[in-house]
């Protein structure tokens, strides 16, 4: 590859979520591109792939997967897409023995829709570009799998691989579980709408396996999420194992073990608060969180002014719809209580009209997309702030 090559990386995001994903590479020291709903665009060059990769993989509290972006070109029939596949530089990121894994194929407003046909046409494309380079009369697969994401847009290919492996949000300590926790990189996203930091107290009142508050400790610390992970794009012959161990070494140097945070969470299941604790270890947070066996409805306000962010349990996913409601309800003396109190609170929920039966109306409301599943986050700034007001 010949230096200077520009290139572009990918940051795929819940939809909702991009305007935070962006200000997150800008921090990086990234330099966003473009943004479409659930992925942006940053900027790469092949003197620093490594390096720029390392940061975002590594760094990127928000985002579920990092692409690289090998190439465009324009796809109006087979053959165009073949030789455009075959053209890009897959030795980049493949060695003689490594297995292309094309897992998605998507076509929009294309002459090309066939997803299996693309799928194997694509990888015989890249098979012919790999064995001439290499000089070899087929591939072996016997190393590593490199995956691979094809894109078409009225009659526009573009390829990504993908740099991440296991999704983002798998940091790597949340071992234990409860029935239907939230995703990290949607509990860290709270923490950014809500403009949460660690000289406010914050507290968790239905905490589950602890990501909010797990998140919110990393956080604190600027302990980075995929500080303790691996990722795909290291088992890639154009990365450099120094520069990603430089990058390793710049993020553990930011950590900051001297910092004085009050975070709490608590949840009424004492199975649930077990996990938490365990999973706090493993995140090695454990001794910047406490942890309580309460109902949310019996919670006062604590130390200086805070923040409340919840995850309740929704109708869809724990008990019954019946059993949510009058959940939210009887919030009310809670809800009084923080708000009273000067504390800022926000909830994610299943529900548009979560505000509605909560009893207060919201400053704004976030709509996300998490998967197939749609949320919306409800934001309550605190009582002085004199943008939020409870219903008659």
């Amino acid at each position: 590859m010949a230096m200077g090559t520009a290139f572009k990386g990918i940051a795929l995001c819940a939809v909702g979520l991009e305007k935070i994903t962006a200000q997150e590479l800008i921090r990086l020291g990234l330099k966003p591109l473009d943004r479409r709903p659930g992925r942006l665009s940053f900027e790469l060059s092949s003197e620093k792939l490594a390096i720029d990769l390392a940061r975002a993989n590594i760094g990127l509290r928000t985002a579920e997967r990092v692409l690289l972006e090998l190439g465009r070109f324009s796809a109006p029939d087979f053959d165009a897409y073949f030789e455009g596949m075959a053209s890009l530089p897959w030795e980049l990121c493949c060695f003689k023995d490594s297995k292309l894994h094309i897992e998605r194929v998507r076509s929009k407003d294309s002459r090309l829709a066939s997803q299996a046909s693309l799928q194997a046409m694509g990888q015989k494309a890249a098979y012919s570009r790999l064995m001439e380079s290499f000089g070899m009369r087929n591939m072996p697969e016997t190393g590593n799998t490199v995956g691979v994401r094809i894109y078409l847009d009225k009659d526009e290919c573009w390829v990504g691989i993908d740099t991440s492996g296991d999704p983002l949000h798998k940091r790597g300590y949340r071992k234990r579980t409860v029935q239907a926790p939230l995703k990290e990189t949607i509990a860290a996203s709270l923490l950014f709408f809500s403009g949460w930091n660690r000289k406010y107290s914050l507290l968790d009142p239905f905490c589950g396996s602890g990501s909010i508050a797990i998140e919110a400790a990393l956080y604190a610390l600027d302990f980075a999420p995929g500080l303790t992970r691996r990722f795909a794009f290291e088992a890639m012959p154009a990365m450099s194992p120094k520069q990603v161990y430089a990058v390793r070494e710049e993020f553990e140097a930011r950590i900051r073990n001297d910092v004085e945070v009050d975070i709490r969470a608590s949840d009424i299941d004492p199975s649930a608060i077990e996990t938490a604790k365990a999973n706090a270890a493993d995140a090695g947070v454990q001794e910047w969180i406490e942890f309580s066996c309460k109902k949310a409805q019996d919670l006062e306000p604590f130390g200086e002014r805070g923040y409340l962010l919840a995850n309740p349990p929704y109708g869809k996913r724990l008990g019954s719809e019946e059993e949510s409601l009058l959940l939210y309800t009887d919030l009310a003396p809670m809800r009084d209580r923080f708000r009273e109190a000067g504390w800022n609170m926000g909830f994610i929920t299943d529900r548009e009209d979560f505000s509605e039966i909560f009893g207060l109306d919201p400053a704004s409301v976030h709509r996300l997309f998490n998967g197939a599943e749609e949320q919306w986050f409800h934001w309550y700034p605190g009582k002085e702030d004199g943008n939020a007001a409870a219903k008659e």
